[in-house]
């Protein structure tokens, strides 16, 4: 529900859980005056706005009548808490918007113009966005205090989750070109500092590392300028009070809906007031808007919680799976799958894949993916990408499908679209489709290949025609879609050179324009996101794929910190994760951590003993019966960190609570030790057996005695799974 309330010039959105107040001061300026738990009115709005503005307004001199004036509404523009400050004023704590004017000024003074309350959200052209149910928007249009340049501004607030979604467009109405210098998507100002800041860095098969810090005095900044979200760090990040923890305090989560270079960005002023800045990297940004045109920034998602971490993850994971996946059949049974990497590299034909199939059957596999290697001239990674047609001499693909799907089992294929190598068909016919300058003589190269220029239409084109061409003669149920490089050379031929700057941008919305066209030509495929593994784990990416590979790291005491972590801001649904051949833990182990992801296998199936393959088709048994409903669509907790502690665990919860799914693993060998893990999120009021030691307990006991690990002696990686059921 959002009102205004002329008499105190205020705004309130509230969903009954947690309330936001704006302030519309009489000089026209946007105030922050409340974030947090429900709050049903503002008694006083001077009472909060009086720290900066008791006698301490801001003065400004009058050119028109030569006399100087003090801000009415005791404003001081330099410390108010606000939702969009100006830029080139004396506010220098860093504004989200910035325009450089024709006459090359780069003061932008964004002011109250109107507004209009909105039921549902709006759809952003060429971005992916939140979905358009349970959701009431207000629109702010702001005007430049100079020129016709208007910015609306989306604050959304869902009614069944604790999620505000922001962002702005940026209209152009002056007659002329105008340059956009920074586009961010949400200003978040707070009344204090006193937080603790948690962002997830990492590089190639160590993602999502978790790293928690004071707030302190100045800049702090999480960024990515590889062309992608990345494996350095992730937009997932979220502040959290001193004393919270992971069932209390406040704890506000921010995430953007988007897949490129990105910039969260925290300041803090002398007077303890913590500014927070979030969109788009500015970093070598600079977009030109042509008059009557719109540059729409993406949206950036805020979860707040009064009820600690995991209240905040909840609520992303509620979002996730509801408000912003739109693949049709997410909320259908997704079969185990068997990926080929692993098990043969390059190096297959006709005749073991059908073998990798058949064996795959008796692991409970349901879809059968062909990793790279299967087109153009591609026995090793130099070449062949960007020829996008079937190896007839290495694969007969008709026969190995028409196999696939007479075993009953759903076929899937791995595609590299953004890419190219220089040993290819399309970079020999096209030399100008990849970025970078033509007079350079030294172009980066990273796996052997080059970047395709997807800023270029033709470009897109190109892969699309070729993808469809394969699409529609070929029965493909399943797509990986790779991404094994970071941008350089961000330079298109394709434009000129007052358009260089958009050229991060525009790759992503080549990147989102193909995978739009594909999703709505076969809505029936499911496409997974991968970037050398998790580089491309974001809310842009899943918007279209239901789920991203997590990492390439399949080894499960790394993968327990990468799956542990990234579910902290993702669900378990959309983490790719699959057993490999890795040699020091038991399949097993293996088999139980993918269990709380997507789960899958990756390895020659061949080389499986029976005893293997019956470890195997037990977890998968138990993917079978419980994961839709209690991993894919129940409530998440997460019970020990393995940063913080030498354990990990999570539990899932169905959510009728009939059903609890708890993984529990050590890190290192243990003697003797007291190990009681209290459960969360049962019904109290309910028995359930375990399948621990089969007895039978109260929702009640379990969550506050717990289950009882206190054995004699802990082996280092030992692992276990147990399962809770309702005895009615």
């Amino acid at each position: 529900m959002i009102t205004y309330l002329p008499k105190q010039k205020l705004f309130h959105l509230t969903n009954k859980s947690i309330s936001y107040y704006i302030y519309l001061n009489e000089e026209g300026y946007l105030e922050t005056i409340y974030f947090g738990k429900y709050l049903p009115s503002i008694e006083n709005v001077d009472w909060i706005r009086k720290p900066y503005s008791d006698n301490n307004a801001t003065q400004y001199f009058s050119v028109k009548d030569q006399k100087e004036y003090t801000f009415k509404d005791n404003f001081r523009s330099n410390r108010a808490r606000l939702e969009i400050s100006s830029h080139g004023k004396n506010d220098k704590r860093g504004a989200p918007i910035v325009i450089r004017k024709e006459n090359g000024s780069y003061l932008t003074n964004f002011l109250f113009d109107s507004y209009k309350i909105i039921e549902g959200i709006p759809t952003l052209e060429n971005l992916p966005h939140a979905k358009n149910d349970h959701v009431s928007t207000l629109e702010i249009t702001l005007k430049e205090e100079l020129q016709d340049i208007y910015v609306k501004y989306y604050l959304s607030l869902y009614d069944d989750i604790d999620i505000l979604v922001k962002n702005f467009v940026i209209e152009n109405k002056t007659g002329h070109d105008i340059k956009i210098d920074r586009a961010l998507s949400l200003q978040q100002d707070f009344m204090h500092a006193n937080y603790r800041f948690v962002h997830f860095k990492g590089c190639w098969s160590k993602e999502r590392d978790y790293e928690i810090n004071d707030v302190h005095d100045g800049i702090q900044e999480v960024t990515s300028n590889y062309g992608r979200s990345s494996h350095e760090e992730n937009p997932f990040v979220y502040l959290l009070d001193k004393n919270a923890t992971n069932t209390t305090g406040e704890v506000i989560g921010f995430n953007l809906i988007y897949s490129g270079n990105f910039k969260f960005r925290m300041f803090v002023d002398y007077q303890k007031y913590l500014h927070v800045t979030y969109g788009i990297n500015d970093e070598d940004f600079e977009w030109t808007l042509k008059n009557n045109e719109q540059f729409i920034t993406p949206q950036a998602v805020i979860s707040y919680s009064y009820l600690g971490v995991d209240k905040m993850s909840q609520n992303f994971h509620y979002f996730v799976k509801n408000h912003l996946i739109t693949y049709k059949k997410d909320k259908e049974y997704k079969e185990v799958l068997f990926n080929s990497w692993e098990g043969c590299y390059f190096t297959f034909n006709t005749e073991s894949i059908i073998s990798y199939i058949d064996d795959s059957i008796k692991i409970g596999s349901e879809l059968f993916v062909l990793d790279d290697g299967w087109f153009g001239v591609r026995d090793n990674d130099y070449t062949g990408l960007g020829d996008w047609y079937v190896n007839k001499d290495k694969v007969d693909l008709h026969k190995v499908i028409k196999h696939c799907h007479d075993k009953k089992l759903k076929f899937g294929i791995w595609f590299e679209p953004e890419m190219v190598t220089p040993y290819s068909e399309l970079y020999k016919n096209h030399p100008d489709y990849i970025l970078g300058e033509k007079e350079e003589n030294i172009l980066t190269i990273q796996r052997h290949q080059f970047h395709l220029d997807f800023s270029n239409p033709e470009v897109v084109d190109n892969i699309y025609e070729q993808m469809v061409k394969f699409l529609d003669e070929y029965q493909v149920d399943y797509i990986k879609w790779d991404y094994n490089r970071t941008v350089s050379e961000h330079f298109s031929r394709y434009y000129g050179a007052n358009q260089q700057g958009e050229i991060y941008h525009r790759l992503v919305l080549g990147y989102y324009s193909l995978l739009s066209r594909l999703i709505n030509r076969y809505p029936h495929i499911m496409f997974e996101g991968c970037a050398s593994g998790g580089g491309r784990f974001d809310l842009g990416t899943l918007f279209y794929c239901p789920q991203i590979w997590c990492s390439d790291e399949s080894d499960p005491i790394q993968r327990i910190f990468i799956q542990y972590n990234t579910s902290l801001g993702y669900p378990l649904s959309t983490i790719g994760s699959h057993v490999n051949a890795n040699r020091i833990t038991s399949y097993k182990t293996k088999a139980l951590i993918a269990l709380f992801g997507t789960y899958g296998y990756e390895m020659n199936p061949n080389k499986l003993t029976k005893e293997e393959m019956d470890e195997l088709s037990l977890v998968a048994d138990i993917y079978k019966k419980y994961h839709r409903e209690v991993i894919e669509e129940g409530t998440l907790y997460h019970l020990f960190s393995p940063t913080e502690t030498n354990y990990m665990s999570m539990q899932a919860v169905s959510l009728d609570k009939s059903k609890s799914l708890i993984i529990f693993m050590n890190k290192l060998k243990e003697t003797d030790q007291s190990r009681f893990v209290k459960l969360h999120g049962l019904d109290e009021n309910k028995m359930y057996k375990n399948s621990f030691n089969n007895e039978i307990y109260s929702g009640l006991y379990y969550m506050q005695v717990g289950i009882n690990f206190s054995f004699d002696w802990f082996d280092e990686f030992t692992c276990k799974l147990i399962i809770l059921e309702e005895i009615k």
